[in-house]
Order: structure tokens, then sequence, then C-alpha cells
């Protein structure tokens, strides 16, 4: 499954970034890019930033999100993605039902 993923600086967070988990977070992230685990991150200017991540299971993106060297600090905001053409095929799919229902 697909999930974008945004992250905000947490306010009042127990854990505050060093340079050393700042660092350790731009590693962990650019490498799961390469392992095929984040299609693409992104950082937004003032902080924070977004993610296309790939999991198996909320459950397996959740563990991977606090597990991270700056999960304690980020506020996460996650939602799960569809492809857009089955999506919008389900749609029109649904529609085209109704309008036979309704003749």
């Amino acid at each position: 499954m697909k999930f974008l993923v945004i992250r905000k600086p947490r306010a009042g967070a127990l854990v505050q970034p060093t340079s050393q988990t700042i660092r350790a977070q731009k590693e962990m992230l650019l490498d799961a890019v390469k392992r095929g685990e984040v299609d693409c991150t992104y950082a937004f200017l003032g902080g924070g930033g977004c993610s296309i991540a790939n999991a198996n299971s909320a459950e397996d993106l959740n563990q991977r999100l606090f597990s991270s060297p700056l999960g304690l600090f980020y506020e996460f905001e996650v939602h799960p993605l569809s492809d857009y053409g089955k999506f919008m095929d389900t749609v029109a799919q649904t529609l085209e039902t109704r309008e036979k229902q309704n003749r």
C-alpha cells in the first residue's frame, strides 16, 4: 500500500533534534528511497516535509515512522493512497449502476 506521510515539527516535543539526529534522519529516509520503501520525499520550507511511503500495513508504517531518529519530534498526518485510474473507474462504474437503476 502507498501512503502520503506529512511530517510537521511537534510543538513541545519530548525530543529536540541535534545535528546528529538530523543527519541520521536524512540518511534513514534517503536509504528508504533507495530500498523502495519510500517513492519520494520532500522538505517543506520552514520545517517538516512529506513522503510517499510503501508499507504492507498501517501498523508496519507506524512502526517505521516512530522508530525513525526524529519519530518523537514529528507530528505525522498519514493518508492511504489509491491508484487514480482505478479510483476513477470505480466512481464511474458506481454512477453507471445508479443511472441504470433509476431508469
